[in-house]
């Protein structure tokens, strides 16, 4: 381009156009009217739209019609339809022995195992075993004193009673004297008022008047003197009554005390002698299916122990469901079973329905001894969710069988496996506005 033509442009003038050119809009009239013209689509553009319709469409269905499942994984035991028990350990130690062992039958009220508890020791006792000698050193010196106390208030009452048979001799004695003074006196009495009759006739003197007055006085004095001992032994009677009714209470509540003492000695040494070891005990009659512990094994509180019942009997499965649970599951509910002994990447899954819903708790919440602030991956995570009882959930499969290697093998009664239980279906769109809705406040 000239520079001409360039300096024109910056001041503002248009350039002087050559003679016999045409600008872009003249040359684009130029169609002959017998010509045809075309309209292009743009088919990319339109086809973009749909998908993106099409697709939002498809979300939006999605949404409304699909569903999200929350699972829960849960584990249990094959147990017997009738007569059947799961033993569980009752406190956390080691399986010293194992009395029963599995096929073999039990009686009610039999011993299974022997549990010995977890114990620190001192030298080479333990100090359960050191607890349980010196609770009972102390249980021979209550014995000792009670039956002291007991020895005393025997030779108390013995005492009272001689001494009540003694008083009773001596107030008998003084009664007796009594009665003999008495008739004295009124003789005494009878003699005086005559001498004193004779006196006004001139019979006797006023010496023998006088000599039998004091003779009569002396009498008096002998009769008050007489009533006087008697009051003494009922006052002495009285007051060794209430002396040994007073060392009786004393003895007797001390005789209590010492009681009381003896009892809550007598519980320590249950329960020291719990530590040293327990026997669990079985309930009911039946047959060993299932020992899951061996000597030596360590178990906590809440571990199978053994399962009893007919191991060819029609059998259930229990399943340990937390608390957080019990209110979402129903009965007829169908649950995925998973068996240890048939691994179902291997093997597959089972499925059964829920046929009763325990309402009492297999056991009770307990504190983890575990400090997340030593662990840092444990910090991190933040506080774990706090401790749940468990209750039983009775399964009845739908398949007692599985296929193995070509054959139908049977599920062992006492067998462990994993269930997986939806506890919870929502669909997906109430899932996404959910949050919407707790903002507003209306969830």
């Amino acid at each position: 381009m000239p520079i001409s033509n360039i300096v024109a442009r910056l001041i503002g003038r248009r350039p002087v156009k050559p003679a016999g050119m045409m600008d872009r809009f003249e040359v684009t009239g130029l169609h002959e009217l017998s010509s045809s013209i075309e309209f292009r689509r743009d088919t990319a553009s339109n086809l973009l739209v749909l998908f993106f319709v099409a697709l939002a469409g498809f979300l939006m269905v999605a949404l409304w019609v699909g569903t999200f499942a929350k699972q829960e994984t849960m584990r249990g035991i094959v147990l017997g339809s009738k007569g059947s028990q799961r033993i569980v350990a009752t406190l956390d130690g080691t399986i010293t022995k194992v009395w029963i062992p599995q096929g073999g039958d039990v009686e009610s009220g039999q011993r299974i195992v022997t549990i010995t508890p977890q114990q620190t020791s001192t030298g080479a006792t333990p100090l359960s075993q050191a607890e349980v000698q010196s609770l009972n050193e102390q249980r021979v010196n209550i014995k000792k004193q009670m039956a002291d106390l007991q020895s005393v208030m025997s030779h108390d009452a013995k005492d009272l009673d001689e001494l009540e048979a003694n008083l009773g001799r001596i107030s008998d004695n003084l009664r007796k004297q009594e009665a003999g003074l008495k008739t004295a006196l009124a003789s005494q009495e009878e003699i005086v008022r005559k001498l004193q009759n004779h006196l006004k006739v001139g019979y006797v003197t006023r010496d023998n008047v006088t000599a039998q007055e004091r003779v009569k006085q002396d009498y008096t004095r002998q009769l008050l003197e007489v009533r006087l001992q008697m009051t003494q032994v009922v006052t002495t009677q009285i007051e060794r009554r209430r002396t040994l009714q007073q060392n009786k209470t004393a003895n007797a509540n001390e005789l209590s005390q010492l009681s009381r003492a003896l009892a809550e000695l007598d519980s320590r040494i249950e329960r020291a002698k719990t530590a040293i070891s327990v026997d669990v005990i079985v309930g009911i009659k039946g047959k060993i299916a299932a020992i899951n512990v061996r000597e030596g094994s360590e178990v906590k509180v809440g571990d199978t122990i053994a399962a009893i019942g007919d191991p060819d009997a029609p059998f259930t499965i229990g399943l340990q469901a937390p608390s957080k649970t019990m209110g979402l599951l129903t009965m007829g509910q169908r649950v995925v079973l998973k068996y240890d002994a048939f691994p179902y990447k291997t093997f597959g899954v089972k499925y059964g329905r829920i046929i009763a819903i325990g309402r009492q708790p297999l056991s009770l919440p307990k504190d983890e001894d575990a400090n997340p602030g030593l662990d840092l991956a444990l910090a991190k995570a933040g506080p774990r969710p706090p401790p749940q009882s468990k209750f039983l959930i009775e399964v009845e499969p739908e398949d007692r069988t599985i296929s193995a290697y070509g054959e139908e093998r049977p599920i062992l009664i006492g067998s462990t496996l994993t269930a997986d239980v939806v506890v919870e279906q929502r669909r997906l769109i109430d899932w996404v506005l959910d949050p919407i809705f707790a903002m507003r406040g209306r969830t």
